[in-house]
């Protein structure tokens, strides 16, 4: 029903939450929650799993698959947001910095991601020791950027891992990066 839509979209552009976000790392969240307290979410909720029930269609199995992997990516990214924001801050210092520097601020940023999704934990740690580094907790910590390469086979798992976590969570690298 698009006067539902209508409605709920209403309610997501006119929430203050969702203004104060935008361009945050909260803003994709504000705006769930503000399409959920809008008045005709119920109903339109209603009226999906109908039409998915009409259809043959496990809507329940497929939601609970979306909600988790969206869960699992704002956990993972929060948990990782501190050391993207000094990484970011550095390289905008940096006013010589170059494409490789980019890279490399990602690549560690996507190994704090991998720290924060259990199915990767493994993969970090093992990521940890090679790079040697103390603490899995503090990646900048001795860093050594020789180490650092993301062509050695065991990077492939945490390349592939997070950047699937982030398109189960609705989300690229790239987008996350920006945000």
């Amino acid at each position: 029903d698009l006067g539902l839509a209508q409605t709920i979209k209403a309610s997501i552009v006119t929430d203050s939450g969702v203004a104060r976000s935008v361009g945050g790392s909260g803003a994709f969240e504000s705006m769930v929650v503000a399409a959920r307290k809008s008045p005709s979410w119920e109903n339109m909720v209603l009226e999906l799993k109908d039409k998915a029930i009409s259809v043959g269609s496990d809507i329940e199995g497929i939601w609970a698959t979306l909600e988790q992997g969206r869960l699992e990516w704002l956990g993972a990214a929060r948990g990782a947001h501190q050391i993207k924001q000094t990484l970011k801050q550095a390289l905008q210092n940096d006013k010589d910095h170059e494409e490789g520097d980019v890279s490399d601020a990602k690549m560690i940023w996507m190994y704090a991601i991998a720290t924060n999704i259990p199915a990767l934990k493994d993969d970090a740690l093992v990521w940890q020791k090679l790079v040697r580094m103390p603490d899995k907790n503090l990646p900048l910590k001795d860093y050594k950027a020789e180490l650092w390469n993301p062509r050695k086979p065991e990077w492939e798992s945490i390349d592939l891992g997070v950047q699937d976590a982030a398109e189960r969570g609705g989300s690229s690298i790239q987008q996350s990066w920006e945000m």
